[in-house]
């Protein structure tokens, strides 16, 4: 039930947690005998601890309202280490059955979201994630991709299931590609670099194959470096412009108006050049029934998307250039795609001109408004500012959102209110509520754990370890549902279940 409802349903991961927790209370050896193989696993305890220091940060906050509820999220910290603990390892048998329901699961979960994928049913890729966010589904989905390698990589593992885990892999990466999830990225590459490791070490016993592999671990680098020079240069190479010798009439006659100080830039044209505004208004208003002063589909300004999309294809924003754009256009303008870049080359492009511009408004303009990188920006300067002014102890399980709401205030961000969040780093939001030494203590449950003994550091465990710690980054992983179950879960499993696993 746990592993299926972890991509499917919120509501039966609270149910099936409570139902481990029945099961381990009421069959089995007794609770008293459970209670003490728990009270004598030092990793346990350790576990354990993080949800300690929540409690004990209980001590100095003042919004025990939010404080609880977070200490409510928060419980599995507390029932896997506790329940998986004192039991029994899974036969292998039972724990391969596991992993595959668990892989099937977010195989359902991610056929539904290409469903509305294909239906163009959404006005942001995010949405068609649609029981957990698209951040913790594209975890999910980086781990199985990690599971299937460990099949593919067992001897043990029957034919025909390896024959179903090549199909799949393609599935999931191709899934994961069309996210566009930096974080989901980031995690891909980090359990392609540990199986391909693993794989040296353990697996490949010729000389040769080394030697190839050798070349691979040199050569991709390489590859990747060029082909990301390749995307980057085109979006950030400005078309060089003689300001003096700009026309200043369109077609029609009437003026144009040309931004000299203000220069955001896609695919290397001044956005702010060759702007007239009436000519656009009516051209638009004649082609689409969305008004031109109005917000696209994803709440964007329709006249800012409009004027990024005609610069992005090179056409200049009047009447002829609204009148270049053919019905497939007009429908990305109305969904608020602003280049049109990032529709035909979707995926890692797309998000990189994505991110790209929106640093460039944030450098230019001050601007961090609906940029993902630049409002990780602002939270960033604002958990540091609160780090130094609560430096050993931080402010408490409770208070974290209120302080982070004074902080805005104080460094007069430019934020919205409604993009004033926590830090979107895990790092940061602990150094926030419990200080450097409640940092110190975080990253002792994280590691302490794989580094007390070797058997424990198998694939399995290391893959997902890897993907948590990169998750971590651009993320509040474990302040959410999804994100503490996903951690306190398979952390629990992979050590004291599947502890002599591969």
């Amino acid at each position: 039930m746990m592993a299926a409802s972890l991509t499917l349903s919120p509501f039966m991961m609270s149910v099936s947690q409570f139902y481990l927790l029945a099961v381990w209370v009421f069959l089995g050896d007794p609770i008293k005998d459970k209670l003490q193989r728990f009270v004598h696993n030092r990793i346990a305890l350790v576990l354990v601890s993080l949800y300690v220091l929540h409690l004990i940060g209980l001590a100095y906050t003042s919004d025990f309202a939010y404080a609880l509820k977070d200490l409510r999220v928060k419980l599995p910290l507390v029932t896997f280490p506790l329940i998986l603990s004192s039991t029994r390892p899974l036969e292998k048998r039972y724990a391969d059955l596991l992993l595959w329901i668990y892989v099937i699961s977010v195989v359902v979960a991610t056929g539904h979201s290409y469903s509305t994928y294909l239906r163009h049913d959404y006005n942001d890729i995010r949405e068609i994630a649609h029981h957990i966010s698209h951040i913790r589904l594209c975890l999910n989905i980086v781990l199985c991709i990690g599971i299937l390698c460990y099949f593919l990589f067992s001897r043990a593992t029957l034919w025909w299931l390896r024959a179903a885990s090549m199909p799949l892999l393609v599935w999931f990466m191709y899934m994961l590609y069309i996210f566009e999830s930096i974080s989901g990225y980031a995690a891909f590459v980090g359990v392609v670099i540990i199986s391909f490791l693993y794989l040296f070490f353990t697996k490949v016993r010729s000389r040769g194959w080394k030697t190839a592999m050798i070349l691979v671990i040199i050569v991709v680098p390489i590859v990747a470096g060029f082909l990301l020079y390749r995307f980057v240069t085109p979006m950030i190479n400005v078309t060089p412009v003689d300001l003096n010798s700009l026309e200043k009439k369109t077609a029609q006659g009437n003026d144009y108006w040309h931004d000299t100080t203000h220069f955001p830039v896609e695919n290397g044209h001044y956005v702010g050049l060759y702007f007239c505004r009436p000519e656009m208004r009516e051209a638009w208003n004649g082609r689409s029934g969305m008004d031109y002063d109005g917000l696209t589909l994803n709440g964007e300004n329709l006249e800012a998307t409009l004027a990024r999309y005609l610069t992005s294809k090179g056409l200049r924003k009047d009447a002829e250039g609204v009148a270049a754009l053919d019905e497939q256009d007009i429908r990305n303008v109305e969904q608020g795609v602003a280049n049109y870049v990032n529709w035909t080359r979707r995926g890692v492009y797309a998000r990189l001109s994505e991110t790209l511009f929106e640093y460039g408004q944030y450098r230019r303009a001050n601007n961090p408004n609906g940029g993902s990188l630049s409002q990780r920006l602002e939270y960033t300067k604002a958990s540091l500012y609160l780090i130094k002014q609560h430096l050993l102890f931080g402010v408490g399980t409770g208070d974290i959102p209120n302080a982070y709401m004074t902080a805005y205030d104080e460094l007069h961000s430019p934020l919205l209110p409604q993009f004033r969040h926590k830090a979107h780093n895990q790092y940061l939001s602990i150094t926030v509520g419990f200080g450097i030494v409640g940092l110190i203590w975080f990253l002792i449950v994280l590691f302490y754990p794989y580094l007390s003994s070797r058997q424990r550091r198998t694939y399995l465990y290391t893959i997902f370890l890897v993907i948590l710690l990169i998750s971590m980054l651009p993320e509040d992983t474990i302040e959410s549902q999804a994100g503490v179950s996903f951690y306190a879960f398979f952390n629990s499993l992979f050590i004291f279940a599947f502890q002599k696993r591969g």
